[in-house]
């Protein structure tokens, strides 16, 4: 057996492979933190998973564009994860279904209600309790913001005379008004509210002098009207006589929250992967309470259990000292945010600072619900109820927590301290999300401010993708920019609209690959886009960035389309817009089921359809060809003229096309032919009249113009009505000026019966020359008619 030479194993050897380096950096995600006040880089703390809690809603009225804002915001961000950097996100929310508001609207409807079916007919005692609810309302919200008493209108004034006076001086006092608001933000809504109960209880008592009482109707106007003075009274003065406060509550929870989750549907907002509601956690919350008390952390006062603060700041932990307030710290002492964190049911009794809250609220008042404990029947404080449920769910720590920045302090701070006090930890939360308010007119939507647009208001404007990218945008009080959808449905129609040509036209018949300079810019500029959409998102999920760059793409398109025409190769543009597509769809813009390689928005209800019913799908389309036939036929038998056809293929194209959703565009296609588009039939319509209003516009002031004209010339006409012999006479000069004239008319002597100098001679002859033009032109106007 031969042995191989050296030059031959040199020859075998494996080849030394040189370890490429990266021509760029690639983007890290980084996400703003509130708890750093910066972009922190993300790292989740079990690798590809995402633990993330977020802060549901109070459910105890209907859902309004600020929850949208908060909801479809962390959304938006939630895809993003899942579906952009593929993480595993596990989404946890709770539902506050036990709270201060919720008991007190609870008690309010329940007893408005009751107070409708008890009564069949007004009664001096229900005008009387109305009288005293006002006066209750008025003296608390207004009087006493008042920064100096406003004297009575008159010696036997009721409460709704002195509210009238106060009314007429903050409409006629623009200081007063301006002044008040800024003392009170809820200024506006006290008055509207009054206003709105005087009304309803003059009105009670017009009805009841009149005998008009009598019906149930007469007493739902009144209560109704008045609801906003009489619910609270009633809740103060008849509370005791609810016997189960606990379904009061749960009823109205259970409503709101249904409303909610059907709303969240509607805006295409992903489920939670867990809900969690307060009242399903009261015995963990007890448990809870129980830990943070042995801890040392927390005390008994009063039946209630209140964090200790002072102790928790600086306290010793395992290599570590517990900070409290960590997201707002110079907030600590506000004494406003801290008293709205406590809720308007929650006294102070046993509290040892102000900057202590409650964990367990003991029951102080009759009317409100409660469960046991072992310091007594009482309900869960608002802060304890997330750090008891995260912790149930996630364990001892999670990586994101969101909410509206609003929840920052206390809510938020509260959370954090009482949740390390619990667990023994330093950082309970690593990531703090917090999304921004909405405003309204200067004010935070809000529904304490009665200033809220409910999402069901704004989704019969608006369509759930215009709002998902009006806030990917922008901020809502930013003037909103819903063009840029548009633009999008108009590159998926032309896109669709080359897609199906070419597909109908089949490969290259003339060998060439049609792959040139155009073709590599466009792939270029696609693949440019893709790095800075990706550094966008990884900037904190800078999304107005990211569509910016998508929108940017798209013009891209646009311009290779008007450079290329006919002679375009659709496979880079296929290639780009279905990438486009993914990401649109992957901000949750997209409608229905989603196929790869698909192209466009997609539509609601494609789920499933197995092309079901086709012939009902194709009745509305054959019937406007056959229509169209029929009318062709008709004009071809009566021996109309190819100008008569050609309007009715117009009209065909313009209206009945266009609202089916049939887009033509004549002598766009690869043969000359027109190039048909699929598109929304309300954007073309829409698309219709703009053109149409155009038109009218364009042709009114061509009317105006041409009037314009008109009117100059027969004003220059009608200075030729002076016949030139007559001009230089009286009354077409002032008397006197001249006192002889030549054969023409022309003059020759002044006033003083001196011959005019030749200098105006030569004037007066030219200007007589002029009119002699002009007046023989008059003339033949007049001949005419006058046109």
């Amino acid at each position: 057996m031969s042995v191989p030479s050296e030059a031959a194993k040199a020859s075998s050897a494996q080849p030394e492979w040189y370890n490429p380096t990266r021509d760029a950096e690639e983007p890290v995600l980084k996400v703003h933190n509130s708890l750093t006040r910066s972009k922190d880089i993300f790292v989740p703390k079990k690798g590809r998973q995402v633990d993330w809690y977020n802060c549901g809603p109070t459910v105890y009225d209907a859902s309004h564009m600020g929850h949208a804002r908060n909801y479809l915001t962390q959304d938006i961000i939630r895809r993003i994860l899942r579906d952009y950097f593929g993480y595993d996100v596990n989404f946890v929310m709770n539902v506050t279904d036990i709270d201060d508001k919720i008991i007190l609207r609870a008690r309010e409807s329940h007893l408005l209600s009751e107070t409708i079916t008890s009564h069949p007919s007004l009664t001096p005692d229900l005008l009387s309790t109305s009288h005293s609810a006002f006066s209750a309302y008025f003296s608390r919200r207004v009087l006493k913001s008042l920064p100096t008493p406003l004297p009575a209108p008159g010696p036997n004034a009721t409460a709704l005379d002195h509210f009238s006076a106060v009314l007429a001086k903050d409409s006629a006092d623009a200081e007063f008004a301006r002044s008040m608001r800024d003392k009170e933000e809820k200024w506006g809504m006290y008055l509207s509210s009054l206003a709105k109960s005087r009304d309803a209880i003059l009105t009670a008592e017009k009805r009841l002098e009149g005998g008009q009482g009598q019906t149930a109707e007469a007493v739902q106007d009144l209560v109704e009207g008045a609801s906003d003075v009489l619910g609270p009274w009633l809740g103060e003065t008849l509370a005791d006589t609810i016997a189960d406060p606990i379904s009061v509550s749960r009823t109205l929870a259970s409503h709101w929250e249904n409303k909610f989750f059907e709303d969240m549907a509607r805006l295409r907002v992903l489920p939670p992967d867990t809900i969690t509601r307060v009242s399903e956690y009261v015995p963990e919350i007890v448990s809870f309470v129980q830990k943070i008390v042995d801890n040392g952390f927390a005390y008994e006062g009063g039946g209630s259990i209140w964090f200790d603060v002072g102790k928790f700041e600086g306290a010793e932990g395992e290599g570590f000292r517990h900070e409290y307030a960590k997201l707002q710290p110079g907030n600590k002492g506000n004494k406003k945010l801290l008293d709205e964190g406590e809720g308007a049911l929650t006294g102070s009794l046993g509290k040892k600072q102000p900057a202590d809250f409650a964990l367990w609220k003991a029951k102080s008042k009759p009317g409100e619900p409660a469960w046991p404990s072992p310091w007594g029947e009482g309900r869960p404080g608002w802060h304890i109820e997330c750090s008891v449920m995260a912790s149930e769910v996630l364990g001892r720590s999670m990586d994101i927590h969101s909410g509206g920045v609003d929840l920052m302090f206390p809510h938020h701070d509260n959370e954090l301290a009482q949740s390390e006090a619990y667990h023994g930890c330093r950082q309970w939360v690593n990531y703090f999300l917090h999304t921004g308010h909405l405003h309204i007119e200067g004010l935070k939507m809000s529904k304490s401010l009665k200033n809220f647009i409910t999402i069901d208001d704004a989704l019969r404007d608006y369509s759930a993708r215009q709002l998902r990218l009006a806030f990917m945008l922008q901020t809502w009080n930013a003037k909103m920019d819903f063009k840029r959808d548009l633009i999008v449905d108009n590159f998926f129609a032309n896109v669709k609209a080359r897609l199906s040509e070419a597909a109908a036209k089949g490969p290259n018949a003339d060998g060439k690959h049609h792959f040139d300079e155009p073709e590599k810019a466009l792939l270029e500029d696609y693949h440019r886009a893709q790095a800075e959409f990706r550094a966008a998102l990884c900037d904190s999920f800078n999304t107005p960035v990211a569509v910016g760059v998508i929108m940017d793409l798209i013009g891209k398109v646009n311009q290779y389309f008007s450079a290329r025409g006919r002679d375009l190769n659709v496979e880079p543009v296929r290639v780009v817009a279905e990438w486009i597509t993914r990401m649109l769809r992957m901000f949750g813009l997209g409608e229905g089921a989603y196929t790869e390689g698909s192209v466009g928005w997609g539509k609601a209800g494609e789920e499933g359809s197995g092309g079901a019913d086709f012939e009902a799908q194709l009745d509305k389309y054959i019937r406007a060809l056959s229509s169209f036939r029929d009318d062709v036929r008709r004009i071809a038998i009566a021996g109309g003229s190819n100008k008569d056809i050609l309007t009715l293929c117009d009209r065909f194209r313009d209206v009945d096309l266009f609202n089916l959703g049939v887009q033509l565009d004549d002598g766009q296609g690869a043969d000359g032919g027109a190039l048909y588009k699929l598109v929304d039939p309300a954007v073309l319509i829409r698309q219709r009249e703009e053109k149409a209003q155009i038109a009218a516009y364009k042709a009114a002031k061509k009317a105006a113009t041409a009037a314009a004209v008109e009117a100059k010339r027969i004003a220059a006409l009608e200075k030729g009505r002076i016949p030139p012999r007559e001009m230089f006479r009286p009354p077409n000069v002032p008397q006197g000026l001249y006192s002889q004239w030549d054969e023409s008319g022309v003059p020759t002597h002044d006033a003083e019966g001196k011959e005019v100098s030749k200098g105006l001679g030569k004037k007066c002859a030219k200007e007589w020359k002029a009119q002699e033009a002009a007046h023989a032109k008059y003339l033949e106007w007049q001949k005419e008619g006058g046109k």
